[in-house]
């Protein structure tokens, strides 16, 4: 017999031929029938011989099998079934109890399972788990499940999907019961629930009590000692599900809601998160056809997005594209993407995504309410309290109260101490918003936001300004500021975007020039150059030059600093030191002086670096600026070592460290930040004397400094540096460990041309290693290709280095 017919005459390998024409792996197809991995495993190995008939019609969903082929598929796991595996309980919702002389009522109340579960298989598998344990009888094990989460989730399907894998366990029975609890003016009272079930265990109306403390006293009495699962769909509280739950140790109890019901005593809570994009296009294929998926899979994949990964409206979307099949998947993520239309195009039939958010919100007190309609004005993805009290015209114990509540509700999630919207959620939140406040109150509540945000952002910078020109703040120290700067970052720069559309010149020019100091220990977090633009261009509206002149020195810092943009910075501190030359700032026009020769120091210039530093120490020392003169005086040296004058330089640097060590009114950050600064300037120096060792270990010294204040593009040069001093001092492997730390830094902060030069280097190691010549070639290829587009001397030369060096190997 030829070997695919032999595959095809078992179930098991007809099951896994079937899987492998789909070009499924185990763990999709587990997922799109709502089956485990093991279990699909042992079926195809032919261990499970007698598959659940309720597992084989989900399997053969899942491998959309229709007509013969089908029929067949079903047909051969009922052949290979050994007659005592059949399961007693039947499926009908009322049965006996075969050879049960007492004649209990078994009832089967489930509703039909959905086909196309996905997404669940890890949870399946722990309820199974769960399961076993409490019918083996096994002490301290929880009878009581709750499955929470936000509305759309899929509680009530997965929870009767479990049921129904789990019902053979159950022969006493499976009872579900809709407590209504969404619906805050008619949630089920525990009395009548308790009444219905005692009907479905076999209790005639005659003799249902009518208290409900004896109505409870007799479920208990009858579920004591029969295994019994009981499904409590759709929750309102604990008060509502306690008198619901059987007695029994071989009885369990899933209960479905929206809140995770924390009084709930003994309970295991498993929270459902939204699919994986992965679950999300099973569901779609599960819904569409797996033809019409895999024609668009771009725009499956963006199907899925849009639908936030939240099962109702993933299912809703494979609902519309089922029923009509004109429509490209395409199509649909084009309406979709509107986001004013996005919830209406979400609803097919009685199915919405909008109707299952306004239930959970017509719960919500009237202050609650206001703070997630507001809150849906956050630029950001998450937020703090604060920033809710400012939005929503609240205190900030208030404002969290709520917050906390909005998170009971399942409207909105948490992330320790801060709070995020599901997408979709917030695009209801808006058309709340919308709809329910006027817009001079939608207005308000928004300046009241860009205000808050403006003046605690002006705040946390100020924390990195030499102590005595601090403020009052909220901040305990530069630290506490930096964490709040570094968190909000999303939401203060759109706060500063708006001021900035909005004409809120002054307001723009106090929050720039504030975050001066904070920017040196923050030089690759945040997008500096857009930051400083829009303060040169807020100083210029304002008629401010002096303004100007100090934010046009800060934006060419952060142009050849940040952005490796040499020419660029250079215009932007032409301007500054023309227009600080022409109204008389000397300040600023040796700031200008100092940033341009750090330029010219970068791109070969030395002997016009040393004209400008000079000048910049002089007119530093005339007024008096001591922070100034010895920011200048470190530039000199490195423009001195430039000229190959290092003793020089080393004396400079060493006399700069000792002013930093010092203080001299920096904050405890700027004041680490010098020092480390220093040192590696002061590791450059040593190393042009071939001091290789002493360079080494500045270079170690200065890493850990910038490390511990958080300056992470500045820890990266430090260990590039120290990996090139180990390089030199023959220390392959320490210098090709170093070398691929700072890669890894300099490629999470996205800086090109810094990976370039690493690339560089560690294929110089490997180029000098035996039998290394292949991945030396790979690594200048790398090199080559990160430096891209950029334009500077520097990288013309290590470009043509590169070419030609690919050319001779």
């Amino acid at each position: 017999m030829p070997k695919s017919q032999v595959r095809r005459d078992h179930f098991g390998d007809l099951l896994r031929t079937l899987r492998l024409e789909r070009r499924l792996t185990q763990e999709e197809l587990a997922e799109a029938a709502g089956s485990s991995v093991r279990g699909i495993r042992e079926m195809e190995r032919g261990r499970v011989r007698s598959p659940q008939r309720r597992t084989v019609v989900l399997l053969a969903d899942a491998l959309r099998l229709t007509g013969e082929d089908r029929d067949r598929f079903v047909a051969l796991a009922r052949v290979e079934r050994q007659p005592d595996d059949r399961v007693a309980v039947p499926d009908d919702r009322v049965a006996v109890v075969p050879h049960d002389p007492s004649a209990l009522v078994v009832p089967g109340e489930l509703p039909a399972a959905v086909p196309d579960l996905a997404g669940r298989a890890e949870i399946l598998e722990r309820l199974s788990a769960l399961a076993a344990d409490v019918t083996a009888g096994r002490p301290d094990t929880a009878s009581v499940v709750v499955l929470h989460g936000p509305p759309g989730i899929g509680k009530t399907s997965l929870a009767v999907a479990a049921g129904h894998r789990l019902s053979p366990a159950f022969a006493g029975g499976q009872l579900f019961v809709d407590l209504q609890g969404a619906s805050p003016d008619d949630p089920v009272d525990p009395a009548e629930a308790l009444a219905g079930l005692l009907r479905s265990l076999g209790v005639p109306d005659s003799r249902v009590p009518v208290s409900p403390a004896e109505r409870g006293g007799l479920f208990r009495t009858l579920t004591r000692d029969r295994p019994l699962l009981v499904v409590l769909d759709n929750a309102a509280s604990e008060a509502q599900v306690r008198p619901l739950l059987p007695a029994g140790r071989g009885c369990l109890a899933l209960v479905t809601c929206r809140r995770p019901l924390t009084g709930l005593a003994g309970a295991v809570r498993l929270p459902l998160d939204l699919l994986a994009p992965a679950a999300g296009r099973l569901l779609l294929a599960a819904i569409v056809g797996a033809d019409r998926i895999a024609a668009e899979p771009a725009a499956a994949d963006q199907l899925v997005k849009l639908c936030g990964r939240l099962p109702l409206a993933v299912r809703i979307a494979g609902n519309r594209l089922a029923s009509r099949p004109q429509w490209s998947v395409g199509w649909l993520v084009d309406l979709l993407r509107d986001q004013r239309q996005r919830l209406t195009v979400l609803t097919a039939g009685d199915l919405g995504v909008r109707s299952a958010f306004e239930v959970s919100y017509r719960q919500l007190d009237p202050m609650t309410a206001r703070v997630f309609r507001r809150a849906s004005l956050i630029p950001g993805s998450d937020f703090e309290p604060a920033l809710v009290a400012a939005v929503s015209g609240t205190d900030e114990d208030t404002a969290a109260a709520a917050l906390e509540e909005l998170v009971e509700a399942g409207v909105l999630l948490t992330m320790g101490d801060r709070y995020q919207f599901h997408d979709l959620l917030r695009l209801y939140a808006q058309e709340r918003l919308d709809a329910e406040e006027q817009q001079a109150s939608r207005t308000g509540a928004h300046d009241q936001m860009v205000g808050w945000l403006l003046r605690r952002t002006r705040q946390a910078g100020l924390m990195f300004e030499p102590v005595a020109s601090r403020v009052d703040s909220p901040f305990d120290d530069d630290r506490a500021a930096a964490y709040w700067l570094n968190r909000e970052s999303v939401n203060w720069l759109a706060a500063l975007r708006d001021a900035a559309r909005r004409g809120r010149h002054a307001d723009v020019v106090a929050v720039t020039r504030a975050l001066h100091w904070y920017s040196d220990a923050n030089s690759h977090r945040h997008s500096w150059d857009e930051i400083f633009s829009l303060g040169v261009a807020a100083a210029r509206a304002a008629g401010s030059p002096r303004d100007e002149a100090v934010l046009l020195n800060f934006l060419g810092w952060a142009r050849y600093f940040c952005r490796d943009r040499n020419t660029d910075g250079l215009a932007a501190l032409d301007r500054a030191l023309e227009l600080a030359q022409r109204i008389g700032d000397r300040r600023e026009e040796a700031w200008a002086l100092t940033y341009t020769a750090a330029i010219f120091i970068r791109i070969g210039r030395g002997g016009a670096a040393v004209d400008h530093c000079r000048r910049a120490v002089g007119l530093f020392r005339e007024i008096g600026y001591a922070l100034g003169e010895h920011s200048a005086a470190s530039a000199l040296g490195g423009a001195l070592a430039t000229l190959g004058r290092f003793a020089e330089a080393a004396e400079l640097h060493g006399d700069v460290l000792a002013f930093y060590v010092q203080g001299n009114g920096l904050s405890r950050t700027g004041a680490v930040v010098a020092q480390a600064g220093a040192m590696m300037s002061l590791g450059a120096d040593l190393a042009g004397m071939g001091l290789w060792r002493n360079a080494a270990d500045e270079y170690a010294r200065a890493r850990r400094l910038f490390n511990r204040c958080g300056a992470t593009f500045s820890e990266a040069i430090a260990i590039h540096r120290y990996g090139l001093a180990l390089q030199a001092l023959g220390e392959a492997d320490a210098a090709g460990e170093a070398l691929r730390a700072a890669l890894a830094l300099y490629a999470a902060l996205s800086c090109p041309w810094w990976e370039a030069q690493t690339l560089s280097a560690l294929a110089a190691l490997a180029g000098s290693a035996p039998g290394r010549a292949a991945d030396a070639r790979l690594l200048r290829q790398r090199a080559l290709d990160r430096c891209g587009e950029l334009d500077a001397p520097e990288v013309r030369t290590l470009r043509a280095t590169l070419r030609r060096e690919l050319a001779e190997s």
